[in-house]
């Protein structure tokens, strides 16, 4: 009998255990979801907001906007279409042949629409083509071209109505529309305003029953031309009206892919001119260079002037060995960009330097992520420069070597901006324009 109340004792501990292991003790969880790493970024832009030649300022601009991927449909970029319709217009300049492939007339003008072909040719789709761009100035004249296939229901200039027509077959030659007349440039020019401007248009394809992307197809074509008097910032320029042979760029901040800051063809002794050069950094702070290189001095000819000064290429390669580089000096400073040298404002490049004795670290500057920008005025000479009280500047071509005659020089001026934070021994002196590529 204690055999058996012992046998039973044991099997009640081990129901009891066996509950045991399933009940729940008190417990908490605590997630943190969406953890990220996400690289910063340094985007230099640079502008030429001033410029000057032989105390005349650089003002004449002339801007050119044109339909291409630029534009933007909501947030998305246009297509350029990658064949244009038979029916469809010439390129607004007429240089593109109706029937062949969207290769772009010389203004650069492109046929566009929201994808390559309409998405669905049997409905009727409206859409809005935003095109900015930065105008500051004088406007003196403006004209737009537009095709559209088929029609457009609005064509507006920072918010007002410029236009609008129910012509469906707006595509054709005939009947593209030109805003030409006094009264179309009045009103284009009166909604234009200081800085950033927005050109939109809306465009609709009347959907038709049956049809396919090749049978219906949809687009926009559009060019718009400025003329006027540059005020600071402005992509365009001109030609100096009292100085042949020279002309002049001006522009906002951007990357640079054209941009000239100096374009002279017949420098003479005793000219000379100034420029304003910014710079601009969008989210962090920055270490910048505006490094001069790859510079070429070309005899090109011998004139008996040089000759008789004694100009005598040491190779006989007249693509090489000029002497004008030895009689353009430079002065820079840091502006308070009004363009005119204070003397309270910091001297970067002492005064009747020449461009080979500039050094990167002379132009070296630090830049805040999304501001104040940053200026760099510079004064150059053909012949000697000197300064007496500033903002006085003065140059004299009396020095000038006929060597120089027939003579140019060709340089590059790069802008370099670099991460501040973890690079405290970052100098000038040693970037690399030029690395080498890895395997």
């Amino acid at each position: 009998m204690k055999k058996i109340l012992l046998s039973a004792g044991t099997i009640a501990v081990v129901a009891t255990l066996a509950v045991g292991g399933t009940m729940a003790f008190y417990n908490d969880t605590e997630t943190s979801t969406g953890n990220i790493f996400t690289a910063g970024s340094i985007d230099l832009k640079v502008d030429q907001t001033m410029a000057s030649y032989n105390g005349e300022q650089c003002q004449t601009c002339h801007l050119e906007i044109v339909s291409n991927n630029t534009t933007v449909v909501g947030s998305s970029p246009a297509v350029e279409l990658s064949v244009v319709h038979p029916a469809w217009t010439a390129d607004l300049d007429g240089g593109h042949v109706a029937g062949m492939p969207n290769d772009g007339a010389n203004d650069g003008s492109k046929w566009i629409w929201i994808t390559d072909g309409p998405t669905v040719p049997t409905t009727d789709q409206d859409y809005t083509f935003d095109r900015t761009f930065v105008w500051n100035g004088t406007a003196s004249d403006a004209v737009l071209y537009i095709a559209t296939d088929n029609l457009y229901t609005s064509i507006r200039l920072n918010g007002h109505l410029i236009g609008s027509t129910a012509n469906d077959n707006n595509f054709q030659l005939a009947t593209e529309d030109v805003f030409t007349t006094a009264a179309d440039a009045a009103q284009l020019e009166s909604k234009l305003v200081q800085g950033t401007n927005l050109l939109q248009v809306t465009v609709r394809n009347l959907g038709l029953s049956g049809s396919t992307a090749a049978s219906n197809p949809a687009g926009l074509l559009f060019k718009l031309e400025i003329d006027g008097s540059c005020q600071g910032s402005q992509q365009g320029g001109g030609a100096y009206q009292n100085t042949p042979g020279a002309t002049c760029e001006l522009w906002g901040p951007q990357d640079l892919t054209s941009q000239n800051y100096f374009d002279f063809e017949d420098v003479k002794p005793g000219d000379e001119g100034t420029n304003l050069i910014s710079l601009h950094v969008d989210s962090n702070d920055a270490y910048a260079c505006l490094i001069p290189h790859d510079l070429n001095d070309k005899e090109n000819t011998l004139v008996s002037p040089e000759t008789d000064a004694g100009d005598l290429p040491n190779t006989g390669n007249l693509a090489e060995w000029g002497e004008l580089s030895d009689y353009l000096e430079f002065f820079v400073w840091r502006d308070n960009g009004d363009g005119a040298y204070q003397a309270s404002e910091q001297v970067l490049v002492n005064v009747g330097t020449t461009i080979d004795q500039i050094q990167p670290e002379m132009l070296a500057l630090q830049l805040t992520g999304g501001g104040p920008t940053e200026y760099i005025g510079l004064a150059w000479c053909a012949g000697t420069q000197a300064s007496t009280t500033a903002p006085s500047i003065t140059c004299d071509g009396s020095g000038m070597s006929n060597k120089a005659q027939t003579d140019s020089l060709i340089a590059s001026l790069t802008a370099y901006a670099v991460q501040v934070r973890n690079n405290d021994d970052f100098s000038c002196a040693d970037v690399d324009l030029d690395p080498e590529q890895p395997d």
